[in-house]
């Protein structure tokens, strides 16, 4: 009965936040218009700015006005939409608009993203209950190191050494929340910061000696800082998720089988490290999303970038599989011993 009005009560207090952010039109200052309407007025095929025939509409957006003085007041604006959405967006009856003037500065997003963030954490304290709320913690401290870090980024502070402090901070606050106190968390941890350390040094010296060559770096032409700061903390930010997560699946089986049978053996277990890496290498994926361009411009345009980052995960992946496994067996087998 508990359990059942736990999860009513996050039920309840999560859809009363999701229907006042839906109606929080007033708290902005900016002019919101929901649509109410829509018509295409012309089609056209021409050049865009990639060099590839794209389709464009220019269409009449009619909605009411929901907030500021001119409140249910109804508008009608004209707007040019393209086939792909990489430069414009796509909106539909009933989403909400911010005007500037007599035009659209962009989708009122903030329902969408409580819904998302809600769910999310919903889901935590649902299933994960104490763990979750823990989980939940993390989740929180880290994005709080993490907006430390942008601060410092923008004080002048160098991006690479801030990625490696915040890498170490989260590494070992996540997986301790995750694990609690134990020889697992301790494992996962070492063989987190050993698998991160040594695909740092690796790519620190490849991107130096290639000087960031043979990757088109065209799709970041919007940054306004050269590309050479992002790339190499991007690969590692990367390589961190996925070393966390198998060297936390490793240290977790190998833990439960110690526990079952403190005398088993290190062939043993390093046997059962095997089979499991196996399983988790076996599971690895690639997803190639294409938007309405042609594959020979995903190639030259996006592709390198994209494959350098599959080949730094999966490297990171698979690395963590004989470390994690070797570092799991001779922490806790030693744990074991001196108990």
């Amino acid at each position: 009965m508990k359990k059942i009005l736990y999860i009513i009560l996050i039920l309840v207090i999560t859809t009363t936040i999701i229907i006042f952010i839906h109606n929080d039109d007033f708290l902005y200052h900016q002019e919101i218009l929901k649509i109410t309407s829509m018509k295409t007025l012309s089609e056209d095929i021409s050049m865009n700015t990639l060099g590839i025939k794209e389709k464009y509409y220019e269409k009449e957006i009619t909605g009411i006005i929901t907030n500021t003085k001119n409140k249910g007041q109804e508008k009608t604006i004209t707007y040019e939409e393209t086939y792909s959405s990489i430069v414009t967006e796509k909106y539909q009856v009933g989403d909400k608009v911010f005007l500037d003037h007599s035009s659209i500065s962009g989708l009122k997003r903030d329902t969408y993203i409580a819904i998302l963030l809600l769910s999310f954490i919903m889901l935590l304290l649902v299933i994960g209950k104490m763990k979750g709320f823990l989980s939940l913690i993390s989740v929180i401290f880290n994005s709080f190191i993490f907006y430390i870090g942008l601060v410092l980024y923008f004080k002048g502070i160098n991006l690479l050494l801030l990625c490696v402090i915040e890498a170490v901070i989260f590494s070992i606050v996540s997986l301790r929340i995750a694990g609690g106190r134990n020889n697992k968390t301790k494992a996962a941890i070492l063989s987190t910061l050993v698998t991160f350390t040594i695909l740092l040094i690796g790519l620190f010296i490849l991107m130096k000696v290639t000087n960031y060559s043979g990757i088109n770096m065209n799709g970041l032409s919007f940054l306004t800082v050269p590309v050479e700061h992002i790339i190499l903390p991007e690969l590692l930010i990367g390589v961190l998720g996925v070393s966390m997560d198998v060297a936390i699946s490793i240290s977790s089986a190998l833990q439960e089988l110690i526990d079952k049978n403190k005398k088993i053996s290190e062939k043993a277990l390093q046997k059962s490290a095997k089979e499991m890496g196996k399983d988790i290498m076996s599971t690895m994926t690639n997803v190639l999303l294409r938007n309405g361009f042609t594959f020979y411009n995903f190639v030259t345009a996006n592709f390198q970038l994209e494959i350098t980052r599959f080949l730094v995960g999966s490297i990171a992946l698979v690395m963590t599989i004989p470390i994690s496994s070797l570092i799991s067996i001779k922490v806790m087998k030693k744990g074991v011993l001196h108990e």
